[in-house]
């Protein structure tokens, strides 16, 4: 039963003409290409559809060319051909994904509305108190001004290395600013203290 109707399927493909299969079989694929081709630009759901269905197609269509050579040409010709017309059809594949992908818009995030409760504001914080300086009597320094003063220029007449003349400069600077000062604040007085460190390093460094 089963072989008869091979046989009839078999005897009614063959007395089909040949070229006649073949323009069938290329011809309703391009059409079908061209059909989704067409409207994946005229229709948005088509366009953003997925496109595999397409590729199954191919893969059937592939194997339809595949038994039509059969029927005239050897097995070697008849791959050759198939595999031909499938990577085709994957070139149209890639092309109707490519056109896909091209006419997407990106989707833009959609604006969320805020909503402004009526919840007390905390006042903002006060700034900190600013610190008092508390300074200390100029009597109380100029000694210490004087003898640092006199101490850096005994020391920058020695022969001095280049940056610890560098760094007495900077201190000579120093104290004639806190001399026209006169009274010294806590800061000015802990500025007083490390240039006096200092000059006491030099002091031992140089034998003043």
């Amino acid at each position: 039963m089963f072989t008869r109707f091979v046989e009839d399927v078999y005897s009614f493909v063959a007395n089909i003409p040949f070229d006649t299969l073949v323009w069938l079989t290329w011809g309703s694929y391009f059409a079908v290409f061209l059909i989704a081709f067409v409207l994946t630009f005229a229709s948005k759901s088509v366009k953003t559809a997925s496109k595999r269905p397409f590729l199954s197609l191919t893969n059937a269509y592939t194997a339809v060319n595949l038994s039509v050579y059969l029927l005239k040409c050897e097995i070697g010709q008849s791959v050759l051909i198939s595999a031909i017309f499938w990577t085709c059809g994957y070139i149209l594949y890639g092309a109707l994904c490519a056109a896909s992908k091209s006419g997407q818009k990106k989707k833009t995030a959609p604006e969320k509305s805020v909503t402004i409760l009526n919840t007390p504001v905390a006042a903002p914080a006060a700034p900190p108190a600013r610190q008092e300086k508390f300074e200390v009597p100029a009597a109380k320094n100029n000694v210490r001004l004087e003898h640092a003063a006199s101490v850096t220029e005994k020391l920058l007449s020695k022969n001095l290395g280049k940056s610890d003349r560098q760094e007495l400069e900077k201190i000579k600077n120093t104290l004639a600013v806190l001399k026209i000062k006169g009274t010294l604040s806590a800061t000015e007085t802990e500025i007083l203290n490390e240039n006096f460190n200092t000059l006491l390093k030099l002091m031992a460094k140089y034998n003043v």
